[in-house]
């Protein structure tokens, strides 16, 4: 249990990859409290990491929000008396060209996405330093490492993430480690990766993917291993460091089909 009596917060905890995280430092012993937009779905969410996790929570939250983050750890603190990780995963993004985004759309991703980032760690620093110290993991994407012309205010925003997760590691060195994971094509898809007009979506259709050299598609559950090397003391030395979590895929090339069975 190597997260045995610790407390994590992971913000957009209620599917995809922030769900899985929960799931996994719950499996490790941790009291995790998940935040999200949508009650129904972050109730839910709860229930399933409660048979999982020492204890959970779900506290509804906008990530942009600095009263609501600020109440979101407030709320962690009340109820374990103190905080170890904060996971900051939640995001949205935009299917069209960077320079086909509204000016709107773009402030919406950038402060969601890079703002909500900054708010979430400055609204934990001092419970994660009256624990002692702690491990922040910002969630960014391969795309902040090699832009994607489709999604470009989203991947302009994770690039940002990552500067973001370097400069705030060299701030609370030593004790508090941030560090980066930029996961790639990751089955299911982001909920909130829009076209213009939608206000959500289904996961997207993996099967349209191109293969990472790996040739499989990316799990929740890979991330997840990531998020918790970087959350124990396993990874002691490592404070701004930027993993791709991809396959394979940003190594340089790609194979179009998966290897027959």
């Amino acid at each position: 249990m190597l997260l045995q009596d610790k407390v994590a917060v992971i913000t957009g905890g209620t599917s995809g990859l922030g769900l899985a995280t929960a799931r996994r430092l719950g499996r490790e012993g941790a009291r995790v409290a998940i935040t999200g937009r949508n009650q129904e779905r972050g109730r839910a969410a709860c229930a399933e990491l409660s048979r999982i996790a020492a204890d959970a929570l779900f506290i509804p939250a906008e990530a942009a929000s600095r009263e609501e983050t600020e109440a979101v750890m407030a709320a962690v603190a009340e109820r374990w008396g103190r905080l170890d990780v904060l996971v900051a995963n939640a995001g949205v993004g935009l299917v069209t060209r960077l320079v086909d985004t509204s000016p709107e759309e773009f402030d919406r991703i950038m402060s969601i996405n890079v703002k909500g980032y900054l708010l979430a760690v400055q609204s934990a620093r001092p419970y994660l330093l009256g624990s002692g110290g702690g491990a922040v993991v910002l969630i960014s994407s391969d795309a902040g490492v090699v832009g994607e012309p489709d999604i470009g205010a989203y991947s302009v925003s994770k690039a940002a993430v990552i500067m973001l997760g370097k400069m705030l590691a060299v701030d609370l060195a030593p004790e508090i480690r941030v560090n980066v994971v930029c996961p790639g094509d990751t089955v299911p898809g982001m909920r909130y990766l829009l076209k213009p007009g939608e206000k959500e979506r289904p996961s997207e259709d993996y099967q349209s993917w191109p293969l990472p050299p790996m040739r499989r598609y990316g799990q929740a559950d890979d991330v997840a291993e990531a998020v918790l090397f970087f959350s124990t003391p396993a990874s002691a030395f490592c404070t701004g460091s930027v993993l791709l979590v991809d396959g394979g895929a940003r190594a340089g090339y790609r194979v179009s089909q998966p290897v027959a069975s």
